[in-house]
């Protein structure tokens, strides 16, 4: 009601909010002319840049999508350039997925201010305003979760838009986030890795239904491989490298293959990380050997015009996805389709799998297999260098990018952790 009073007719009849704890509006977008905003940097204040841009949609075929960008005239000004700029690569400062936690976080704020009559003190916001909304935000009942994200989106938002944002010292932030860990502090919910013993049931197991057999494929694959769930997702048939370690000129590694991840949340520049795949001493365990029999039952070759090996960082549009949405087809059968997996799907699949290996579900999620994979490596003994060279974990990336290791028993060190 307080936010209908402050925005006053027109802008505060019909307006839309998010469910949740703390009241969000979902309509921010029209309140740009609203008197609550006037004479104020309404677009640091408004603007919604959580969807994906036109050339993140692309997926590394940026050239192809810059081409059906209108280009700006040849007389344009250099305000239309920078516009242009700040409309398809700005945003890519950051993820997606994180511009989208931003902004869900961000619109509270919004609420809060225009219900307080405080629009004016949102950019930029000093520390006092930014203790004031926090403490507004408790009495609400948010969790300790909650608050450190709407900070984080203050924090984001400020330094986006460039303005100071309220906390500036160096750590300063951790000691924020201490204060409430102090009151509000509790365990986290432990998500148990996906460990050897359960990968070795997997591959002993051979279902019938084609879903729950993909299923217990990828979290193999994950887990070996230490993925992300959005990792697997994006997995074509054309990122299964068959032999690809025969190509260094050494012999014995017939029957081996590399994963090709071409992009990783900590790898934004598209830069690649293949893990390793070896071969099996029991042939009952062998991954490889399994991911050739799915790949021809669901018929996953590598088809023409496949760009992969050209472009390397792009998204192939000709190959269909590794693991792949199944529907029921005429008669019964249940086929794979061209829909891939969503992230979401993979951590459900990597839980139904955990559960049918005797897990409890409740206990592992989709990052149970990441973890899986590194737990057992550092376990096995597998160097820090060797497992973050694949995964691109750790502090030493700048001395990575000059790595090309010429052995490949090291680089199959994580797979040999399985003792398949």
């Amino acid at each position: 009601m307080q936010v209908q009073v402050r925005l006053g007719a027109p802008w505060g009849h019909n307006l839309t909010w998010s469910s949740g704890t703390l009241p969000a509006l979902t309509c921010l977008a029209r309140l740009v002319d609203a008197p609550a905003f006037a004479g104020l940097p309404v677009r640091a204040l408004l603007l919604d840049e959580s969807d994906p841009t036109t050339l993140e949609r692309a997926d590394g075929n940026w050239e192809a999508a810059l081409q059906g960008i209108a280009n700006p005239a040849a007389d344009a000004s250099l305000d239309d350039l920078a516009a242009a700029f700040n409309t398809h690569i700005w945003p890519s400062r950051t993820q997606p997925r994180t511009r989208e936690r931003n902004w869900a976080h961000w619109t509270p704020v919004v609420t809060w201010a225009i219900a307080r009559g405080a629009t004016n003190r949102l950019m930029p916001m000093n520390r006092d305003t930014l203790k004031a909304l926090s403490w507004d935000f408790l009495m609400m009942g948010a969790s300790r979760s909650q608050i450190v994200a709407v900070w984080s989106a203050v924090q984001s938002r400020h330094m986006s838009f460039g303005f100071d944002p309220p906390i500036q010292r160096r750590g300063e932030f951790t000691i924020w986030t201490r204060s409430l860990g102090h009151i509000m502090g509790r365990p986290m919910a432990l998500k148990l890795p996906i460990h050897r013993s359960i990968v070795a049931r997997l591959l002993r197991w051979h279902p019938e239904r084609v879903a729950v057999d993909r299923d217990r494929l990828l979290t193999v694959l994950a887990t070996i491989a230490c993925l992300r769930v959005s990792e697997v997702a994006r997995l074509q048939a054309c990122d299964v490298w068959f032999d690809h370690f025969t190509g260094m000129g050494i012999p014995g590694y017939e029957g081996t293959c590399g994963i090709f991840v071409a992009y990783r949340k900590n790898d934004s520049e598209r830069r690649g990380h293949i893990p390793g795949l070896g071969r099996a001493r029991d042939p009952a365990l062998d991954v490889v050997s399994q991911l050739r029999t799915w790949m021809r039952q669901r018929n996953l070759v590598v088809r023409a015009g496949c760009t992969k090996r050209a472009r390397p960082a792009a998204r192939c549009p000709s190959c269909w996805p590794l693991f792949s949405r199944t529907i029921t087809a005429a008669g019964g059968a249940v086929v794979a389709t061209e829909r891939a997996l969503s992230a979401q799907m993979v951590g459900d699949a990597i839980r139904r799998s955990a559960e049918a290996a005797g897990c409890d579900a409740r206990r592992f999620s989709g990052v149970s297999a990441r973890k899986g994979g590194l737990s057992t490596a550092i376990e096995a003994g597998v160097e820090e260098v060797i497992l973050y060279l694949q995964t691109g974990h750790g502090p030493e990336r700048a001395a990575r990018r000059y790595m090309h290791l010429r052995d490949p028993a090291r680089l199959l060190q994580t797979f040999e952790a399985f003792r398949l």
